[in-house]
């Protein structure tokens, strides 16, 4: 755009001088090339403050790592790549048999300690009527109270573990988190699947959220407030422009970010270049649908001073639309 600017405004030079309306001497095209010269760096800089473009826009969804929670030999994989999915549908069922046998064990504990805690309390109201009469020692009592309270104690510790077991027995069915599809399913039978968060067994993208994010020179978002409107480009659908409106500015970016540790941070002297991120909101969110995560597009973002400015950007967007049938950015 800025070379269609600059050409324009050469044009005019067949217009001034090829006319005769001025005369062609070395001071006037001196005049007129440094009068361009500010014209046009006057028009780029505001159209740029006030109307940004950028094409690194992209559609960003939460793609999630599906680490399970127990760890074993994977035995069925109903799951298939790039299906839609349900909440809660299962993808992969692990070997459940070693945490049956827990859950087995644990209720068999139970069943046994309320055995004893039976035949205690048994023994307790007999000695309780025994020591009304005289006819038996309180230490008896005392004795038979005692165990009663152990094996009471003893069954709510077993039922927390019974629980724990039958959780994790459930989490041998390794479920989807939210609607989406999995990607690049690699997951076979027999499979062995760890509970470490750096060896996810798959990628899940989640349907959860689906946003469009664009990066701006720091430069450029000066003039940019949430709620002002937008229009987008994507190369997936050429010749179309959608609107919407800035949902959010992240003035923050990981360059000025300290971690914790045990070095002093270094200054290069260079200048930051970082870029912020916008997040657009489009008017028709039924459109969201039809673009997959990771889809590219151009933005323009339209201050709400200098509306002039704002048909260059307009014109820029449908240049870059129809262009797309012929092209798309690398």
């Amino acid at each position: 755009m800025i070379t269609f600017i600059s050409l324009l405004y050469a044009s005019f030079y067949f217009l001034v001088f090829g006319k005769g309306f001025v005369a062609k001497t070395g001071r006037n095209i001196s005049i007129f090339v440094g009068v361009g010269v500010v014209l046009i760096g006057t028009i780029v800089f505001s159209w740029l403050t006030v109307a940004p473009t950028t094409q690194d826009g992209r559609v960003f969804q939460f793609v999630i790592p599906i680490v399970p929670k127990v760890a074993g030999a994977v035995i069925e994989v109903p799951a298939e790549p790039l299906v839609p999915m349900r909440e809660g549908d299962i993808l992969f069922r692990i070997e459940p048999d070693v945490f049956q046998a827990t859950v087995d064990r644990f209720e068999a504990s139970i069943e046994q300690v309320r055995a004893t805690r039976r035949l205690a309390q048994i023994e307790v109201d007999r000695n309780t009527e025994l020591v009304k009469r005289s006819a038996a020692a309180q230490r008896e009592l005392d004795s038979w109270t005692a165990q009663l309270d152990g094996a009471n104690a003893s069954i709510r510790s077993l039922q927390a573990q019974l629980a724990n077991a039958q959780w994790e027995l459930e989490q041998t069915n390794v479920r989807a988190p939210h609607d989406g599809y999995i990607v690049n399913l690699q997951v076979r039978p027999g499979t062995a699947v760890r509970t470490f968060a750096a060896t996810p067994a798959m990628s899940y993208v989640s349907d959860e959220i689906k946003e469009i994010v664009a990066s701006f020179s720091q430069s450029s978002i000066r003039k940019l407030r949430v709620g002002d409107p937008a229009e987008m480009v994507f190369a997936l659908f050429p010749g179309e422009v959608f609107a919407g409106k800035v949902s959010h500015i992240i003035k923050a970016t990981g360059t000025a970010q300290l971690g914790i540790g045990g070095t002093i941070p270094i200054m290069t002297g260079a200048p930051a270049t970082a870029r912020y991120v916008v997040r657009i909101s489009l008017d028709d969110p039924e459109m969201l649908d039809r673009l997959p995560q990771g889809a590219s597009c151009s933005v323009a973002v339209y201050a709400s001073v200098g509306k002039p400015f704002h048909v260059i950007s307009m014109v820029a967007m449908r240049i870059t639309a129809w262009m797309a049938y012929l092209t798309s950015p690398a």
